[in-house]
């Protein structure tokens, strides 16, 4: 914006100049005039440039200008400037006609070789102005775009969260109920039945004790079989280790893939029950530090973790598509699993040869 003002006022001091220098051009009016009626053009073109950004006032001054171009023929090389700048803004394709016409009629009235050069060089510079403008805002809008789109991602992202918290909930205040209906129904029967027995047995045991050992022993049958009912609804209602455990590994995938944008995908095989405790959690653990070592140094977009039950080891490999560039330097964070996983009795194994890859076997 400032260079075109710059050129703007450099064209009109050199036609102010030429007026100066040449008077046969003040057959219409003077020369007084010319430079007021330039002076109002070129004050409507900065407003134009600088605030009203308005075609129709760049047509209007154009159209001004073709006035004083009649009465003041060197003002051709200003009005020149500003239709090249109208066919840029409008996208036509004639800029090279534009100034065949330019030169030709800068010859017909007589302008000399340097003005005419001038003329040139300022449309010229005017169209390539205006192209990188145009470009700069296109890219400005593709940014904003781009932008618009990662903030209405982000906010579904969010809502999906929020959904899934609320479904996580919801089903964790089923499970609640349900959990304290069962125990409900078994301890609640079975103690409020205890209850009514005890109280006649204070009653019975005084006047015949034999009656009151029976009522005793099967009041701690009661009791006895209500124990087993409970014990067996809780071993139901509490889920197989493996489960936990798989479980807390998806969830923190998940919360991987939607803090650093890299997709995660866990493949399983084998039964799962065949890992103990210890070998889980060296397993979570060394997911962990291997995705964030991905993350920092492989630049990957998706990370596959294979976990595999065989005969006589458990299997663990978790491999990137990233790019890991040169050796494999082995920080805190990898010298602390590899011993963790020695210390276990199993093998751990990095290349980088295709993306970031590693390969830890436990055996069972």
């Amino acid at each position: 914006m400032i260079l075109r003002i710059i050129v703007n006022i450099i064209l009109a001091v050199n036609i102010f100049l030429y007026g100066m220098e040449n008077d046969i051009y003040f057959d219409k009016v003077s020369y007084p005039i010319c430079i007021a009626l330039i002076s109002i053009s070129l004050s409507v073109y900065m407003l134009y440039i600088i605030k009203l950004k308005n075609k129709k006032i760049l047509l209007g001054n154009i159209l001004y200008m073709i006035i004083v171009t009649y009465l003041y023929p060197p003002s051709l090389v200003i009005l020149t400037y500003m239709i090249t700048e109208y066919i840029q803004v409008k996208g036509y394709k004639c800029r090279y006609i534009l100034l065949f016409v330019y030169i030709m009629l800068s010859i017909k009235i007589g302008l000399n070789y340097n003005d005419i050069f001038i003329g040139i060089i300022a449309s010229i510079f005017t169209y390539e102005i205006m192209r990188y403008e145009q470009k700069i805002l296109k890219i400005e809008k593709i940014n904003y775009d781009l932008k618009e789109k990662n903030y209405n991602i982000e906010e579904r992202r969010k809502k999906e969260n929020r959904i899934r918290h609320q479904n996580v909930e919801v089903v964790k205040i089923e499970e609640r109920n349900m959990i304290s209906q069962k125990l409900h129904d078994k301890i609640g029967h079975t103690l409020a039945g205890s209850i009514m027995q005890l109280e006649a047995l204070k009653i019975v045991i005084v006047n015949d004790k034999e009656k009151g050992n029976e009522m005793l022993e099967s009041i701690i049958t009661n009791l006895r079989n209500g124990m087993d009912d409970i014990r067996q609804t809780l071993r139901k209602i509490k889920p197989d280790q493996s489960q936990v455990n798989i479980n807390n590994l998806r969830l923190m995938l998940e919360d991987f893939s939607n803090k650093s944008n890299i997709n995660t995908k866990l493949n399983i095989e084998g039964d799962l029950n065949e890992i103990n405790l210890v070998y889980w959690k060296a397993i979570i653990e060394c997911c962990s530090e291997i995705l964030t070592n991905s993350m920092k140094y492989s630049n990957g977009e998706l990370i596959n973790i294979d976990i595999s039950v065989l005969n006589k080891i458990v299997r663990l490999h978790i491999k990137d598509n990233g790019c890991y560039q040169g050796e494999i330097k082995k920080g805190m964070g990898l010298l602390g699993i590899e011993e963790r996983i020695i210390n276990l009795g199993g093998d751990i194994y990095f290349n980088n040869e295709d993306g970031f890859s590693n390969l830890i076997i436990l055996k069972r």
